[in-house]
């Protein structure tokens, strides 16, 4: 034992000891710890696949209006480089069966973000009777090098697109680029990239994906180019807003009271 070694062991001894070994078994593995990653910040999108049952009538019933002359045109409310897109009406939606699904879906969405949003009353907000109305619902029948800008919408607080119809997408010119044609962009309105997180989501959609997102998240729609086949890219929007039935039944009572409370204008 050298110097140093003797000095080493002499204060081991005045403090009582060597200390006792660590076992490997005391040390917690990953999979035994509760691991959680908070996103405050983040911006949700919540994804989902279409059932056959909701699927298999929208592509029935768009079809339909795409075929119908008399379809009224939607294109004057949206930004859309594209020439076909069509209104569709609530009533249209109801016939088929499909409304309940998409205003469950919103209704989800909005507990979950909710959820998030206020965690220490997660609980309250789950129990709560949620109300959903859709605002309007429209079909965007892409083809070729048409586009949609950057954009988000307005006068309402929920946005979804379905997909209907993806046609086979050209691979991208350059190795280096991902194939991105016709992919749908949601772009970050948080801040900029970081080695956590990323401040564009691409996504290049399937037939019978969907999405639902907060109505003030930028997106944006890439134009594509086709080799053959059918050339369209079928999907189908809509705007939508929620409130709890609690709060709904509040603001008409305080609505009905300052009617109530308004003086009586003389003839």
């Amino acid at each position: 034992m050298n110097r140093q070694e003797k000095r080493k062991a002499q204060r081991l001894e005045k403090k009582g000891g060597a200390p006792p070994e660590i076992k490997k078994d005391t040390v917690p593995m990953m999979q035994e710890l509760n691991i959680n990653l908070l996103q405050p910040w983040s911006v949700p999108v919540m994804h989902t696949v279409l059932p056959p049952n909701i699927l298999i009538p929208m592509i029935k019933l768009t079809d339909k209006l795409i075929g119908d002359s008399q379809t009224p045109s939607h294109g004057k409310k949206l930004v859309g480089q594209i020439e076909k897109e069509l209104t569709i009406n609530q009533e249209d939606l109801e016939k088929i069966e499909v409304s309940e699904f998409f205003h469950e879906v919103a209704k989800q969405f909005a507990i979950i973000c909710q959820c998030q949003k206020y965690p220490r009353n997660a609980d309250n907000i789950r129990k709560e009777t949620w109300l959903s109305q859709i605002l309007e619902t429209w079909i965007v029948s892409q083809q070729p090098g048409e586009y949609n800008p950057l954009h988000m919408h307005s006068n309402c607080l929920i946005s979804a697109v379905m997909y209907l119809k993806v046609p086979k997408f050209k691979p991208s010119l350059k190795d280096h680029r991902v194939d991105d044609d016709g992919s749908i962009i949601f772009a970050s309105n948080v801040g900029p990239d970081t080695e956590f997180s990323q401040p564009v989501l691409s996504i290049q959609p399937a037939v019978g994906d969907f999405f639902i997102f907060g109505a003030h998240q930028l997106h944006s729609v890439n134009p594509y180019h086709c080799d053959e086949g059918d050339t369209e890219r079928r999907s189908v929007s809509f705007n939508a807003i929620f409130k709890s039935e609690k709060l709904f039944e509040q603001q008409k009572k305080e609505l009905s009271l300052i009617h109530i409370s308004e003086p009586t204008r003389p003839y």
